[in-house]
C-alpha cells in the first residue's frame, strides 16, 4: 500500500474531471460536471462530478469517491494501481511511485507467450543485420526510414527459412505450444513448423503497456500473398484493441494536448520526422469500442488523418459520429483535392510542407459539410433534406451571431436550401434534453427519503441535525473543534465512524481539511465497510441546502441533536419501563414522559425567544 502522504500528492494533482472524461463523457452542468454513470444501469446523467470538491456521486445507484476510487471501480483494479493509473492520467510523477509499487500479477498463463515473443522480437532485430536482410534495409532505405527510428519501434526481419525461426525459439526453451500461441506457426506439408513473416519487413506490434503482443510483416517481392500479414488474434494479440504506437505517445500526447489518428505505422513515422510525434495507427479504418476508450484515456485533442480518397472520407465521417457520441474531443486534418496520405506528402515534398499541411485542421461541421459539398454531393431533394435536418439541432446550439450565420450559408451551399429556409427550420427544432440536472435533484431528494428510519420523527430531526455537523466538519476546522467539545459522538453509527475519521484527518493534516483525499484516507485505512463510509462522505460534502457555518448554526443543531437524543433514551426508557406493568401504571409512565417532554418544548421556545431578544 502508497503511504498516505503520496496519496495525497497524486489527488491533490488530479483534476476529477479530467480523470472521469478519460474514461466516460462527461457534461458542464452550471458550476458541476454530469455524466451518465457506468455503475448502474443508466440512460440519463445521474453522477454528479464537484470539480471543487474533487469528487463524484451518483443519486440513483449511491456510488462515490474521488479520482483514485473511480479509476479502482471502473477498471476493477486494486487501489495501488488505480493510484498509478491516476498518476499517469494527470501527469504526476514520483518515485515513490514505482519504488513503493507491489509487483502486479500476471496471468500465469501468460508468462510463457511474453517471453516468447519477447525473444522473438530480438531474433527479428538481430536478423535486419545479417547480409540476407539487404533488400530489407534497402526497403527501409528506401522509405527514408533512419536508423534510430529502425532501433524506437523495433523494426526487424524473419529470416528466409522460417524453420530457423522455429528452431531459434525452440533452442531458447520455448516450447511449440507458445510458439504456436504467439501467432507465427505455418504447418507445412513436410509436418515441420515453418514462420509464416518469413522473408518479410517485421514491425511490432505492442499493448498499452509496451508489451509486444503481435507483428505485422511487409513482403519486399510481388508473391501472391498479401502485402502485410498481421499476427492471428490470440491470446496475446487482439487488433481491436491495440493503437500502434500507443505506448509511446500516451504520456507526451496529454502533455502537448493533441494526438494524430492515421492509418498506418508509416504514416506515424511520417509525423515524426516531420516534427509531430504524438501520432497513432488504427492499421485500417475502422474503430473499435477499446481503441476509443484508449483514446479518450489520453485526455487530449484527437486529430484526424484518413486517407483523402472517397474510401477513407467515408470511414472519416463514420468514425466523427462515434467520436461524437463518445463526447472526445477532435478536429480534422483537411487539405481539399490532396488525396496523398502523410507519407507520400513527406517523400514529395519533404517535412516542412507535411507539417504545414497537418496543421490545416477543421471543426466536425466543417468537415461534413465540405464532405457533403466535394465527396459525396448530394442529388436527391431527400437526401438534402436529411442533411439539412441532421445539422439543425447542432446550429440551434450555436449562438446567435456571425459564426453561426457563417455555418447556416455553408449548409445553405450544401444542401441548395435558402438561408431563410434553414433559419425557419431552425425555430421548429425541439430543444435538447433539458431536465438532466432537475432529474438528479430530484433522485437525490428521493434518496434521502428514503433511508431507513426516516419514519420515526424523532429520529428525522436527530438525523438531519448531526448531518448538519457533519457536513460543516467535512469543510471547516471549526465545526471538528465544536463536536469535540460540545457533542462529542453521534446518535448514528456510520455518521459517527466518519466524525472519527475526520477527527484523525485534520490531527494528521495541521488541521485542514480535504474531502478528496479524506475519502483516500479512508479507503487506505481499508475498514470493512469502506465503500459505504466513502459513499456517505461524498453524499453529505455534496449537500448544497445547508446555511453557511457559524456558531449560531452550530449551536442551533447542538441543542436540536440533545433534546432528540433525549426524547429518544426517554421514550426507549418508558418503553422498557412499561414491560409487565398495568394498564394504569403504563399510563401514568405515559403521562410523566409527554409532561417532561411538554416542559423540554417550552425550555426550547424560551431559549430561542431568548436569542431573538439578544440577537
Amino acid at each position: 500500500m502508497y503511504s498516505p502522504d503520496l496519496i495525497d500528492a497524486v489527488l491533490k494533482h488530479a483534476d476529477i474531471v479530467q480523470v472521469i472524461s478519460a474514461y466516460i463523457p462527461v457534461i458542464k452542468k452550471g458550476r458541476s460536471y454530469v455524466a451518465v454513470c457506468p455503475f448502474h444501469d443508466d440512460t440519463n446523467p445521474s453522477m454528479n462530478i464537484s470539480q471543487e470538491k474533487q469528487i463524484f456521486k451518483c443519486f440513483v445507484c449511491g456510488t462515490g469517491g474521488n479520482a483514485i476510487s473511480f479509476v479502482e471501480k471502473y477498471e476493477k483494479i486494486r487501489f495501488d494501481e488505480a493510484v498509478r493509473k491516476v498518476a499517469e492520467i494527470t501527469g504526476f510523477h514520483d518515485e515513490r511511485l514505482e519504488k513503493e509499487a507491489y509487483k502486479e500479477k500476471k496471468d500465469p498463463t501468460l508468462a510463457p507467450l511474453t517471453a516468447c515473443i519477447d525473444d522473438l522480437q530480438k531474433y527479428y532485430a538481430y536478423s535486419l543485420q545479417v547480409p540476407e536482410s539487404e533488400k530489407a534495409r534497402e526497403y527501409l532505405k528506401k522509405r527514408n526510414i533512419p536508423e534510430d527510428q529502425i532501433i524506437k519501434h523495433g523494426v526487424g526481419y524473419a529470416p528466409l527459412d522460417g524453420k530457423n525461426t522455429i528452431n531459434f525459439l525452440q533452442a531458447k526453451g520455448h516450447s511449440l505450444k507458445s510458439i504456436e500461441g504467439i501467432g507465427i506457426a505455418l504447418a507445412r506439408s513436410d509436418g515441420s513448423t515453418s514462420d509464416h513473416n518469413a522473408g518479410r519487413v517485421v514491425f511490432p506490434l505492442h499493448d498499452p503497456n509496451g508489451q509486444v503482443v503481435g507483428f505485422s510483416a511487409r513482403q519486399l517481392e510481388k508473391d501472391g500473398t498479401s502485402k502485410y500479414i498481421n499476427s492471428p488474434d490470440g491470446p496475446l494479440f487482439h487488433k481491436g484493441k491495440i493503437l500502434y504506437n500507443y505506448h509511446n505517445v500516451k504520456i507526451s500526447a496529454r502533455k502537448d494536448g493533441y494526438c494524430y489518428l492515421v492509418e498506418g505505422f508509416m504514416d506515424v513515422m511520417a509525423l515524426e520526422k516531420a516534427g509531430l510525434p504524438n501520432a497513432v495507427a488504427i492499421m485500417g479504418t475502422s474503430l473499435t469500442n477499446d481503441q476509443l476508450s484508449l483514446l479518450r484515456r489520453l485526455n487530449c485533442e484527437i486529430r484526424f488523418c484518413l486517407d483523402g480518397d472517397a474510401p477513407g472520407q467515408s470511414a472519416m465521417m463514420k468514425n466523427l459520429a462515434q467520436f461524437q457520441k463518445a463526447a472526445i474531443p477532435f478536429r480534422i486534418v483537411s487539405n481539399p483535392g490532396d488525396l496523398r496520405d502523410p507519407d507520400e506528402i513527406l517523400q514529395q515534398d519533404g517535412p516542412e510542407r507535411l507539417k504545414a499541411m497537418m496543421e490545416h485542421l477543421v471543426d466536425a461541421y466543417d468537415f461534413q459539410i465540405n464532405y457533403y459539398t466535394n465527396t459525396k454531393k448530394l442529388e436527391t431533394a431527400e437526401d438534402k433534406r436529411k442533411v439539412m435536418l441532421y445539422f439543425l439541432p447542432f446550429l440551434r446550439s450555436v449562438p446567435a451571431g456571425l459564426e453561426r450565420d457563417n455555418y447556416v450559408v455553408k449548409l445553405s451551399k450544401a444542401t441548395g436550401y435558402e438561408v431563410e429556409a434553414i433559419y425557419r427550420g431552425m425555430g421548429k427544432v425541439e430543444p435538447g434534453e433539458l431536465t438532466q440536472e432537475e432529474t438528479i435533484l430530484q433522485e437525490r431528494k428521493i434518496s434521502e427519503l428514503l433511508e431507513p428510519n426516516l419514519q420515526k420523527r424523532e429520529l428525522v430531526r436527530l438525523r438531519w441535525a448531526e448531518r448538519e455537523v457533519l457536513h460543516h466538519m467535512l469543510t471547516n476546522i471549526g465545526a471538528v473543534e465544536f463536536y469535540e467539545k460540545e457533542i462529542e459522538h453521534f446518535y448514528n453509527p456510520t455518521y459517527e465512524e466518519i466524525a472519527n475519521y475526520v477527527i484523525e484527518y485534520a490531527k494528521d493534516h495541521d488541521n485542514q481539511i480535504d474531502v478528496s483525499t479524506l475519502v483516500g484516507h479512508v479507503a487506505a485505512q481499508g475498514p470493512d465497510d469502506a465503500e459505504d463510509l466513502q459513499s456517505t462522505i461524498i453524499a453529505i460534502a455534496l449537500d448544497n441546502w445547508w446555511p453557511p457555518y457559524d456558531d449560531h448554526e452550530m449551536e442551533s443543531c447542538l441543542a436540536a441533536i440533545q433534546e432528540q437524543k433525549s426524547a429518544i433514551y426517554d421514550k426507549a426508557t418508558i418503553e422498557r419501563s412499561m414491560n409487565g406493568k398495568s394498564g394504569g401504571e403504563k399510563a401514568r409512565l405515559i403521562a410523566d414522559y409527554a409532561k417532561r417532554r411538554k416542559q423540554a418544548l417550552e425550555d426550547k421556545k424560551k431559549r430561542k425567544t431568548g436569542g431573538d431578544n439578544n440577537a
